[in-house]
């Protein structure tokens, strides 16, 4: 089923209703949809090359969420007067495993004070918030971004790379989906530069928000993607054709030619009075490289061990003493892992918590990232866990 933003004004007007239903006296009788625009110079409005998603339908964010993890999302991008529109084609499909996470930060807030403003900062979708903005009402919105999916830089993807039947209308293929979680709403001219609403504890009267700040904060401190903070809140478009550009990573972190990485730490930089006898680092030593083989395979699940057995095994209930767990992990090309399936090998004592532990391993694994491998791996990681 298409998802089609000038096909779905319709929607568009019932969707402006039902969020202005809870915010008596805030413009609900503006008029709404394109109609309200008039007399905005339509020649000024731009399509931009990234444009941002708060405005658009929330329906759409969901799809193309949903698109991004399957392959190569294509689209069909245009303007025509106010009118900017973004149509996904989800019977258009690109190439799979291609996206790669890379932990992004950064803030945004539009403030758009009449319709013009409106069309400058958030053109598409504009149609759909234009009767938020009534008398001396204002419309804010505040975003935090924490990740950016995309294609590695220099990648191309031409219309030969794209199979269904919507692919003849495609004229972009989406190069990164920003993601994080925003809040917008309807303020008063006194408060339109008031606090974040996105990070404000108290809601705004017919607050629109999607995504957690709490769950924000951890996937920025830990660098790793959140269901609760993967709203989908700008787009970098590529025309057919074109090579995807590199990110511009945030400071702390440095573009390796394919993401935005956290600088590897020099095990040999840390305090020679620890005496780590595992480091076997002298002076001198440099970092050792991130390739993918047995002991870099085996270094990952050393540093991840020890939050495995603080999550999965030590809160768990002392009803059991000791699981064998083994868990095929599978990894792309990207160091990500794509699946991790947990098989409870024996437990001495309640097989059902047992089973518990071994699901919250699996859990655990799928948020891990490895060095790179040329090909897909799978891996059969083993866990012995005793009470002590």
């Amino acid at each position: 089923m298409l998802v089609v933003l000038r096909g779905l004004r319709s929607f568009g007007l019932v969707l402006t209703v039902s969020w202005l239903s809870a915010c008596k006296g805030q413009g609900a009788q503006a008029p709404r949809g394109l109609d309200a625009l008039k007399g905005v110079d339509c020649k000024a409005v731009k399509a931009p090359a990234e444009p941002d998603l708060m405005a658009w339908d929330p329906s759409a964010r969901a799809q193309l969420d949903k698109l991004r993890r399957q392959g190569v999302v294509a689209v069909r991008y245009e303007a025509e007067g106010c009118d900017v529109s973004l149509e996904l084609l989800p019977q258009c499909v690109g190439p799979k495993n291609r996206y790669v996470y890379s932990p992004f930060s950064a803030t945004d807030t539009k403030i758009a004070r009449d319709h013009t403003e409106l069309l400058a900062q958030l053109p598409l979708g504009a149609e759909n918030v234009s009767g938020w903005i009534e008398g001396r009402r204002a419309l804010r919105a505040d975003a935090r971004l924490v990740g950016a999916v995309g294609l590695p830089a220099g990648d191309t993807v031409t219309e030969y790379d794209l199979v269904g039947p919507e692919c003849k209308r495609a004229t972009h293929v989406v190069g990164v989906v920003y993601v994080g979680g925003f809040a917008m709403a309807s303020v008063g001219a006194g408060d339109v530069v008031a606090t974040d609403l996105f990070a404000a504890p108290t809601p705004v009267e017919g607050m629109t928000r999607e995504g957690q700040a709490q769950i924000c904060e951890r996937a920025e401190a830990e660098g790793i993607e959140l269901s609760g903070c993967a709203v989908p809140l700008r787009v970098a478009l590529i025309p057919l054709d074109g090579r995807a550009p590199p990110l511009a990573c945030p400071a702390g972190l440095t573009f390796d030619g394919r993401r935005c990485l956290r600088p590897v730490v020099d095990a040999c930089a840390g305090d020679a009075s620890a005496g780590d006898a595992d480091a076997g680092c002298a002076s001198g030593a440099v970092a050792e490289p991130r390739v993918f083989d047995q002991g870099a395979v085996e270094r990952v699940v050393r540093e991840k061990h020890g939050a495995v057995r603080r999550k999965c095994w030590e809160s768990a209930s002392e009803s059991v003493r000791r699981v064998n767990v083994t868990v095929t992990t599978t990894i792309d090309p990207h160091g990500r892992v794509v699946r991790a399936e947990a098989e409870l090998v024996d437990a001495d004592g309640s097989a059902d918590v047992g089973l518990a532990v071994a699901r919250c391993i699996a859990g655990e694994i799928r948020t891990w990232q490895f060095p790179e491998p040329e090909r897909q791996q799978v891996l059969t990681l083993p866990f012995h866990l005793i009470r002590q």
